[in-house]
């Protein structure tokens, strides 16, 4: 079932979705979702093993169900955004979130999904929720084998399209932005967290980044971006925290160390270079 066809939230995607990244379902996210029955989403998840050929065992310690061997997807992207999407807004795959095709007069150009595997994910979000650790194995740029390192994560963040979590590291020590990309394995420790969200330094420091239309640019030119950016007296003001100042740059396309030649292809620039610059990790 292709389920850019949905019109309504459909069960099965659901369940599919908590059994993928959860790594297993019981009747209260349904019941809750749907507004049903115990009984009809005990109904639903029948009809999903019946339908998809994944075997599910109930585990009555756990008190849910589990698939035997490996999840086949029939429903679910496996995208990282898709998860995320559900458990920050409660999102379903429907007509209105995805790009119209060629025969319709709005499209968007949509970003590659981007991947993780759940077994990557699932002991970070444990970890998170319960503020504790996690022993783990990341790649960074700068070595050329996975090292390992036990982390404390607090927030997931999807910047310059891609996803990272934030998380005190107790080899560097100090709070670090992690790939989800790179992490060659995750294995939930357990440990209380001795630094958590409230001590990152750069996550709890807000600043304001002040942008303007480059100087450079003639008074129509400038008009035109100010207008574009709704600014207000020549000036767009955004509050963000100190520990995706460089992300927002980044994502706004915004050169703080050397303009673009072409005023009319860097059109932007801040205007508080002074303030953000303890924040860039330059």
């Amino acid at each position: 079932m292709d389920v850019r066809q949905w019109g309504t939230p459909h069960p099965n995607w659901l369940i599919e979705l908590l059994l993928h990244w959860e790594g297993r379902i019981n009747a209260a996210p349904i019941m809750d979702v749907f507004n049903v029955t115990r009984q009809t989403a005990g109904k639903w998840l029948k009809a999903y093993q019946d339908e998809t050929g994944n075997v599910l065992i109930y585990d009555a310690k756990d008190k849910a169900h589990h698939v035997q061997g490996a999840l086949q997807p029939h429903y679910i992207r496996g995208a990282i955004d898709e998860y995320f999407d559900w458990r920050q807004l409660g999102l379903f795959p429907n007509r209105a979130t995805m790009p119209v095709d060629k025969n319709g007069y709005i499209t968007r150009i949509s970003p590659p999904d981007r991947f993780a595997s759940s077994s990557i994910i699932l002991p970070l979000c444990t970890a998170i929720e319960q503020k504790t650790a996690v022993d783990c194995e990341y790649l960074s740029i700068s070595s050329s084998n996975p090292q390992g390192r036990l982390i404390y994560p607090h927030t997931f963040v999807k910047a310059s399209n891609r996803w990272h979590v934030r998380a005190y590291c107790e080899v560097r020590d100090t709070f670090l932005d992690f790939v989800l990309s790179r992490f060659q394995n995750v294995e939930y420790d357990g440990k209380p967290a001795n630094y958590t969200q409230t001590d990152d330094v750069y996550w709890t420091t807000f600043v304001d980044i002040l942008l303007a239309p480059d100087s450079r640019l003639n008074s129509q030119q400038k008009a035109i971006i100010e207008h574009d950016y709704g600014m207000t007296n020549g000036q767009l003001v955004l509050p963000t925290r100190a520990a995706l100042v460089k992300y927002t740059l980044d994502d706004l396309q915004v050169k703080t160390k050397m303009l673009d030649a072409n005023p009319q292809a860097q059109q932007l620039i801040c205007v508080n270079y002074a303030d953000i610059k303890p924040w860039l990790y330059d």
